[in-house]
C-alpha cells in the first residue's frame, strides 16, 4: 500500500472555517488542538495579512528538533509565542514573562540561538523563524515599549501542541 499526501499551504488552511480547520488538524492526529487557545496574553495582537512569503512553516516534529535541550529561558519564550491567540505576540510579553529579562535587549541571545537552530534543522541559512513587524512601539521620552512579531501558523499550531496548551 502506498501513502499519498496532500499539501495545504497556511493561506488555504486559515481560509477554511473553525470546524475545517479542526477536522483537518483531527485527520492529522493533533485532535485537541485549539486554534483561539485558552490562554490570553495581556493584549491581542491585530490581525495581519501574511504573505506568500512568511516564517518558515515548522512541523510538530521540527519544533520537537527545534526544543530540543534549550536553555530554560529560550523555552520559556516558546511557551509565551504558543499561548498567544495568533501566530503574533507581543514583545513585552515574552519580557514579562522571563525571568531575568528587563528588556528586549536581555533576549539577544534567545532569538540568536533560535535562529541558529532554525537554520540548522531547516538546512536553510536564510530561514528566520521569526518575523518582525517593522514598528516598534515607544512611550512619549522614546523608549522602547513594544514590537509585534509572527511565526507561521502551523509553527504556532506546533508549538501549541508541544507545550500541550
Amino acid at each position: 500500500m502506498i501513502n499519498c499526501g496532500l499539501l495545504l499551504s497556511t493561506a488555504a488552511f486559515d481560509s477554511l472555517t473553525l470546524s475545517a480547520q479542526n477536522e483537518v488538524l483531527s485527520a492529522m492526529g493533533l485532535s485537541g488542538v485549539s486554534q483561539s487557545g485558552d490562554a490570553v496574553s495581556s493584549s491581542k495582537p491585530a490581525p495581519q495579512t501574511i504573505d506568500e512569503d512568511g516564517p518558515p512553516e515548522l512541523t510538530l516534529a521540527f519544533v520537537r528538533k527545534l526544543t530540543d535541550k534549550l536553555s530554560d529561558k529560550t523555552l520559556t519564550v516558546l511557551k509565551v509565542i504558543a499561548l498567544s491567540d495568533t501566530p503574533q505576540f507581543h514583545m513585552k510579553d515574552v519580557i514579562d514573562a522571563t525571568s531575568g529579562a528587563s528588556s528586549y535587549m536581555d533576549l539577544r541571545g534567545v532569538w540568536s540561538a533560535l535562529t541558529r537552530r532554525t537554520r540548522k534543522i531547516l538546512s536553510d541559512s536564510d530561514a528566520d523563524l521569526i518575523w518582525w513587524d517593522g514598528q516598534t512601539f515607544r512611550d512619549e521620552q522614546e523608549n522602547y515599549v513594544d514590537q509585534i512579531g509572527r511565526v507561521s501558523a502551523l509553527t504556532h499550531t506546533s508549538l501549541k501542541t508541544h507545550f500541550g496548551l
